[in-house]
C-alpha cells in the first residue's frame, strides 16, 4: 500500500496460473489507488496468459497489452517506457532526421498509451499544435470549422499524443474530461488526488474547496499542460470561458466539436486521415490479429475509402476484425449486409474510443434544433460531396415538411427557423463544412443517420429528399446551360435515386433517373448513363405499357444505342416509340416530330436512304408548324435533312438548310453553345465537299474551340471535330506534318 502511494505507473502481469484470491485483492487495490490517483494500470497478458476476454470483470475495462505472442519483445520494451517515463537505453537510436518522441512526463493521468508509429497522418497538425502551444501562452481550442471538429476524427489522439511526445517539456500533463460544467469541475478537483508537489488533498473533500486549490496550483506553477477534453455543449464551453482568464503560466489545450470560440483563443482545424495513411494504419493495426490474404493491400485500400478516413471508424474496423480474426474482405461482406449492426459494436477491451462510431454523435445530434437536424436527415440520402446550399434555401417549403415530420416522431411541437441557421448550426458543431454556396457531410454521419431512422418513417423522408433533388434540377440535362446546376447533382441524383428505387418511388424516381441519364449521355458517359436510362424505362412500363412517357425513355435510350453503334437494338425501340406517340398524341405532335427523326437518322446511316427522306421532311414539317420556324428542334431538323441531303450529293440543296440552321441556333442559344459548333461543323465539312477549303477552316476552328470550352478536351464531339479539322489541313497543305 505504501508503494502504490509513490508510483507513477503499475501493471498487472497475468501469466498462465491465473489469479488467486491472494492476487484478485491485490489487483483490486490496485486499482482503487489507480483511479484515486489517475495513474496508468496496465494489465499484461504474458505467454500462456487468459485472453483478453477472460480477463475478470474488474480488468476488462482496462486497455491491456498482449504479449503472448510477442517474440521480438517490442511488446516489452514499450510497456518498460510507459513505466519508466522514458526511452530504453538499449532502444536503437533512431536517423539524425527524424525527431523520437519525448515521453517524460513526470506527473500525468493521461487516459491513454501513445500510439507510436501507428499514430498515422497527423505530423503536420502536431507540428502546428506544438508551434500554436509554444509559441504563445494562450489558450489553443482544437476546434474547426465543419468536419474538421467532428466527433472521431482524433482530436482527443492527438492531444494525447501531444503531450506524450512533448513530456519534457512540462512537469505535469493534466487531463481533464470536460463534457459537461458538472463533469468539468468535479474532473478539475480530482486532480488534487494526483500527487502534484505543492497540491495535497483537501481534507474536507469539498468540490469547490479542491477546484480552488487546482486554480491557485495552476497559477502559481508555470511548466503544465491542461488538456480540456470534449468542450462540445455551450454550457461546458461557458463554464471553460469562465475559469481561462484566472490562468496564466501553462499551456490549456481543448478538444471540441464546437467551431466558435473567442478571438483570443487559437483554432486549429483537424482533417480526416489521407487514404495511404488510413490504408496503412488498418495494415498495422490488424497486423498479426486479422487472418492474412493475397489481396490484403487493395481490400484495406477499399475499407479506408468506404470509412472515408474517420479515425473512430478506422479503429472500429481494425478492432472488430482484430477480434473476429476475419480478412479485410471478410469485413467488407458483413459491412454489406449488417451495417447498423456493424456501426453500432463496440469493445472497451480492445479499443481507446469510449464509444461505436454510432453512439459518438448522438450527444451531439439531440442538441440540434428541429430546422438543423431536418437538414441533416435529409443530407443522409446524399452523397457524401457538395451539396448546393440553394437547393436547400430554395427548398424551404420542404425542409419544413421535414420538421413537421420530426416532430411526428417525436410527439413533441417543432419550431421551424431559416434554412441558413439551421446549415450554420450544423457547421457550428462540426457536422457540415461549408464552402462557398455548397456544404459537406461525412459519410459516416450519412451512415449512422440512414441506421437511426425508423423503417417506418423511412420512405417520407427519401420522399422529402427525392422532391429537394427533383424540384432542384433542370429536365433539359442535355442542354450544356444546365450544366453547372447537374455537375453538383450528378452525384446526388444517383444515390438519392438508389434509395428510392429500392424503396419502391416509382416518381418522380424515373423522372430523376431519365434527366441524370441524358446529363451523362451528353457527356459522352454512355456506360453511366444506359443503366439508368433502361431503369426509367422499365418503371415507366411497370405503370403504363403504352404512354408517353415511355415513348419519351425509349427514344433517349434508342439515341445512346445508336452513339454506341448499336443499331439494331436502337431501331425496334425507335419504331416502338413512334407508334406509342402516334396513338395517343396524333400524327402531327413535336413528340411524333422527334421520333421521325430519330428513325431518319438510323435509317440514313444504315443506307436506306429512300426510306429516311420523307421522314425527315415530315418531321421538319410538324415542328414548323407547330414550334414555328425560328425553334431550336426546327434547327435539328433542318441539320439532319441537310445531312442527308449531301449524302444523296444534292450540295446546293443543302447548303441554305445548314446556314438557317446556324442562324437559329446562335439566335437561340448564343455564339458559344455546343448546338452551334455543330452547325459550324457541319456546315465546314460542305465547304470543304465543295472544295472552298478556305472557306471551311475557320469555321472548322471555331467548332473545335466550342466544343473543347463547353464539353471539354475528351468529349466525342470534341475529337470527331478535332479529327474533321486536321482531314481539313492536310487536304489543304498536303506537304506539311499533321499533328493531332
Amino acid at each position: 500500500m505504501a508503494a502504490l502511494q509513490k508510483v507513477r505507473s503499475a501493471a498487472i502481469l497475468l501469466g498462465p496460473a491465473g489469479f488467486g484470491d491472494w492476487q484478485t485483492e491485490e489487483a483490486q487495490l490496485c486499482l482503487t489507488q489507480g483511479v484515486k490517483r489517475r495513474i496508468p494500470v496496465i494489465p499484461v497478458l504474458l505467454a500462456g496468459g487468459p485472453s483478453p476476454e477472460a480477463l475478470p470483470e474488474f480488468l476488462r475495462e482496462r486497455t491491456c497489452l498482449d504479449l503472448r505472442n510477442d517474440g521480438t519483445g517490442s511488446g516489452l520494451d514499450r510497456l518498460a517506457r510507459e513505466i519508466l517515463g522514458s526511452a530504453l537505453e538499449s532502444t536503437p537510436a533512431p536517423p539524425p532526421e527524424e525527431k523520437r518522441p519525448s515521453y517524460g512526463l513526470r506527473h500525468h493521468n493521461l487516459p491513454f498509451l501513445p500510439l507510436e508509429d501507428l499514430f498515422k497522418g497527423r505530423d503536420d497538425a502536431l507540428r502546428t499544435l506544438e508551434a500554436n502551444l509554444q509559441g504563445s501562452k494562450t489558450a489553443t481550442a482544437i476546434t474547426q470549422t465543419t468536419l474538421y471538429g467532428l466527433g472521431g476524427i482524433g482530436k482527443t489522439r492527438l492531444a494525447v499524443e501531444y503531450a506524450w511526445r512533448s513530456g519534457d517539456r512540462y512537469e505535469a500533463v493534466l487531463f481533464v474530461v470536460a463534457e459537461s460544467p458538472e463533469a468539468f469541475r468535479s474532473n478539475l478537483a480530482d486532480l488534487t488526488r494526483l500527487g502534484l508537489s505543492g497540491l495535497s488533498p483537501v481534507p474536507s473533500h469539498a468540490q469547490e474547496e479542491e477546484v480552488s486549490a487546482v486554480l491557485s496550483w495552476l497559477r502559481e506553477n508555470t511548466r503544465w499542460l491542461l488538456i480540456l477534453d470534449n468542450v462540445d455543449t455551450e454550457e461546458a464551453a461557458e463554464a471553460v470561458r469562465r475559469i481561462l482568464p484566472q490562468l496564466q503560466g501553462g499551456h490549456v489545450l481543448m478538444t471540441s466539436r464546437r467551431r466558435n470560440w473567442p478571438a483570443s483563443i487559437r483554432k486549429q482545424p483537424l482533417d480526416e486521415l489521407g487514404p495511404e495513411e488510413a490504408t496503412a494504419y488498418l495494415l498495422q493495426r490488424t497486423e498479426g490479429l486479422r487472418t492474412p490474404a493475397k489481396d490484403d493491400s487493395e481490400q484495406a485500400c477499399t475499407l479506408a475509402r468506404i470509412l472515408d478516413g474517420l479515425p473512430l471508424a478506422l479503429e472500429q474496423a481494425a478492432a472488430y476484425i482484430a477480434h473476429h480474426q476475419l480478412t479485410f474482405s471478410e469485413y467488407l461482406e458483413i459491412w454489406e449486409k449488417e451495417r447498423e449492426s456493424v456501426l453500432e459494436w463496440h469493445d472497451k477491451n480492445q479499443m481507446d474510443y469510449p464509444a461505436s462510431v454510432a453512439a459518438t454523435w448522438q450527444t451531439t445530434f439531440r442538441q440540434l434544433s428541429p430546422t438543423a437536424a431536418t437538414i441533416l436527415r435529409l443530407t443522409a440520402y446524399l452523397a457524401p460531396d457538395p451539396i448546393p446550399l440553394d437547393m436547400f434555401e430554395e427548398g424551404a417549403d420542404i425542409i419544413e415538411e421535414g420538421v413537421n415530420l420530426l416532430s411526428e416522431e417525436s410527439g413533441q411541437q417543432a419550431k421551424f427557423k431559416p434554412v441558413r441557421e439551421g446549415i450554420a448550426e450544423l457547421a457550428a458543431y462540426s457536422l457540415a463544412t461549408r464552402e462557398d454556396r455548397t456544404f459537406t457531410v461525412h459519410r459516416m454521419v450519412q451512415e449512422v443517420l440512414r441506421a437511426r431512422i425508423l423503417a417506418k418513417w423511412r420512405q417520407e423522408w427519401i420522399e422529402l429528399a427525392l422532391r429537394l433533388v427533383d424540384d432542384f434540377s433542370s429536365p433539359e440535362s442535355w442542354d450544356v446551360r444546365t450544366w453547372p446546376v447537374w455537375n453538383l447533382l450528378r452525384p446526388h441524383a444517383a444515390v438519392m435515386v438508389r434509395y428510392a428505387d429500392e424503396s419502391r418511388i416509382a416518381q418522380p424516381t424515373s423522372q430523376i433517373m431519365n434527366d441524370l441519364g441524358q446529363y451523362l449521355k451528353a457527356k459522352g458517359l454512355y456506360a453511366e448513363a444506359e443503366p439508368l436510362i433502361r431503369r426509367a424505362c422499365a418503371i415507366y412500363e411497370d405503370a403504363s405499357a403504352s404512354s408517353p412517357e415511355v415513348a419519351t425513355c425509349l427514344i433517349y435510350l434508342a439515341e445512346l444505342l445508336y452513339d454506341t453503334n448499336r443499331l439494331s437494338e436502337a431501331e425496334p425501340l425507335m419504331r416502338q416509340a413512334l407508334r406509342i406517340d402516334e396513338e395517343l398524341l396524333g400524327k402531327n405532335h413535336p413528340s411524333v416530330a422527334r421520333d421521325l427523326s430519330n428513325l431518319a437518322w438510323l435509317l440514313k446511316t444504315t443506307n436506306r436512304l429512300a426510306e429516311a427522306e420523307p421522314l425527315i421532311v415530315r418531321a421538319l414539317k410538324i415542328d414548323e408548324e407547330s414550334l414555328g420556324t425560328d425553334h431550336p428542334k426546327v434547327a435539328i431538323r433542318l441539320n439532319n435533312l441537310a445531312h442527308l441531303l449531301q449524302t444523296t450529293n444534292r450540295l446546293v440543296e443543302a447548303e441554305p438548310l445548314i446556314r438557317r440552321a446556324l442562324k437559329i441556333d446562335e439566335d437561340s442559344f448564343g455564339q458559344y453553345h455546343p448546338e452551334v459548333a455543330i452547325d459550324l461543323n457541319n456546315l465546314a465539312r460542305l465547304l470543304q465537299g465543295t472544295n472552298r477549303l478556305a472557306d471551311a477552316e475557320p469555321l472548322m476552328r471555331r467548332a473545335v474551340e466550342i466544343f473543347e470550352a463547353s464539353l471539354g478536351p475528351d468529349h466525342p464531339n470534341t475529337r470527331k471535330a478535332r479529327h474533321n479539322l486536321k482531314v481539313l489541313l492536310a487536304e489543304r497543305n498536303p506537304e506539311e506534318p499533321q499533328q493531332e
